[in-house]
């Protein structure tokens, strides 16, 4: 990877970094707020109506996809008139899109109080349903296509920057309204006000720093692989919204309120793990459209490798720490039961095979095999949602719904690093399998030897912390000998690269 390209790669990490340990921090701190002040019953309803406006993304039609394959090439020519013809196309397109999104929230806000079982009467619902939907339409559309941009130029740190003001903010204002008393209704228009600005500001930035033409013409050629993007867009939130949905129609909604709180913590591991592959793609993007095969291919097992360092670190802590965590976290709810040993096994497991898989994801982005690899999505979307469905009927209720996503996850992850070793990197499937065997021989290794050496009890945060610390150390020798036993190679270059990247 050229100079050039981690120096950018370091602005996107560092401002990243930030901004993911802000956006974790405060979607504790405000869910916990909701939870003490409202309960478990409002708590998953606002879960669930976020889950259900993310269906809305479908109509987005893989419209992001698309676009940054296509500005990779404009950007990479310094072509300024094709960059605003896309930058234009886009725009166009998403008009239409924000005017099918109203109808769906309008029809939404009458619906889903009809299909949830709930103690609240259908105008508190719907209305909450509106002023949610608000803040999820100003965030997702009107800034979509100018993030789009700064993605595809590897200056993503800037709408991070916009971001972190933004959540900081939210916040803070949504915490005094709840101290203040008022209602959630309140509270949420806050917050919906409040994401509106970030388009806003881009939209400034990107109007003074890239000089797009804006009376250029339409380039909708530029949009040909959306056909096979919208496939992905389409399976992805099926996927990711499976859970949720399936517990909203045939469970208590108060169960949705725990699978929010451990979807706390496996949100927060996929930001932190967003950290160092935010902006990889668009050089993976850069080396494929330069026909850079080697580098691409050598760039991609260091990626593995890291992403095994970063799996075998974080998941050994939170193996250790969920459970403790939860107990905190939920501490004078007493409404339902949080504390769930053998759940939290399972989300973890299903977390796990998510960050395996993010290397391959970012590969097949970057390439824009989008076309080739759109049945695997597919699947993987169908067998979560038929496990979970089953498997609930049988009375599993929230186990099912995980049992589905593990599935779903472990079959997506196989299938994915098939397709990448056959078509994009010719190398052999067995390289995949024994990185895997490392990862789970470092996360087996740190658990049992945590389990021996400590031996606190968890009874407040403080301790909680200082456990967490111990535990990082001890993964962190563990990995550091187990890496210069087996990735000796990579690990050398990991040093050299931080290095680089520290100048």
């Amino acid at each position: 990877m050229e100079l050039g390209r981690l120096k950018k790669a370091k602005y996107n990490i560092i401002v990243l970094a930030i901004n993911q340990v802000v956006v974790f921090i405060c979607s504790l701190i405000l869910p916990r707020f909701i939870l003490v002040s409202f309960g478990s019953e409002y708590n998953g309803i606002i879960s669930s109506i976020t889950q259900f406006l993310n269906f809305i993304s479908i109509l987005r039609l893989g419209i992001a996809g698309a676009t940054r394959v296509e500005l990779y090439k404009s950007l990479g020519k310094n072509d300024i008139e094709k960059t605003s013809q896309i930058v234009k196309a886009t725009e166009k397109f998403l008009r239409k899109v924000g005017i099918i999104f109203l109808v769906y929230l309008l029809s939404l806000a009458i619906m889903y109080p009809i299909i949830i079982e709930t103690t609240y009467n259908w105008l508190e619902i719907s209305s909450l349903v509106i002023i949610i939907g608000i803040g999820t339409f100003a965030e997702y559309f009107f800034g979509m296509t100018y993030q789009t941009l700064l993605a595809a130029d590897q200056k993503i740190y800037i709408y991070n920057i916009i971001h972190i003001v933004s959540t900081i903010l939210n916040t803070l204002i949504a915490c005094i309204l709840i101290k203040l008393g008022f209602s959630i209704q309140i509270v949420k228009l806050g917050s919906a006000l409040v994401f509106t600005m970030t388009p806003i500001i881009l939209n400034i930035y990107v109007s003074k720093k890239y000089k797009l033409n804006k009376k250029c013409e339409a380039d909708n050629t530029a949009l040909k692989k959306r056909g096979d993007v919208v496939a992905h867009s389409i399976a992805n939130i099926i996927h990711d919204n499976t859970d949720i949905v399936v517990l909203t129609i045939f469970c208590d909604v108060k169960l949705v309120s725990v699978y929010s709180v451990y979807n706390y913590i496996g949100n927060g591991i996929k930001q932190l793990m967003t950290i160092f592959t935010s902006g990889l793609e668009a050089a993976f993007g850069d080396m494929w459209v330069k026909e850079e095969y080697d580098k691409f291919r050598k760039s991609l097992e260091f990626y593995e490798y890291f992403i095994g360092i970063f799996v075998s670190l974080i998941f050994s802590c939170a193996f250790l720490l969920i459970l403790d965590f939860v107990k905190l976290y939920t501490k004078k709810v007493t409404d339902i039961e949080y504390v769930l040993p053998i759940y939290a096994i399972l989300v973890l497991f299903t977390q796990i095979f998510y960050c395996l898989r993010t290397p391959y994801v970012t590969i097949v982005q970057a390439a824009g095999k989008y076309k080739e690899t759109r049945n695997g999505a597919f699947l993987e979307a169908g067998l979560n949602l038929i496990i979970s469905v089953i498997l609930i009927l049988l009375g599993f209720n929230i186990y099912g719904v995980v049992i589905g996503t593990l599935v779903a996850n472990i079959f997506r992850t196989i299938q994915y690093s098939f397709f990448i070793s056959k078509n994009l990197i010719n190398r052999k499937i067995i390289y995949v399998f024994k990185n895997l065997i490392w990862i789970f021989f470092n996360i087996s290794l740190i658990c049992g030897i945590s389990s021996l050496i400590v031996k606190i009890n968890i009874n407040d945060w403080k301790g909680w912390i200082i456990c967490g610390m111990i535990y990082v150390i001890i993964s962190i020798i563990v990995i550091t000998i187990s890496s210069c036993i087996f990735y000796r190679d990579k690990f050398l270059r990991l040093l050299k690269t931080g290095i680089k990247i520290k100048k």
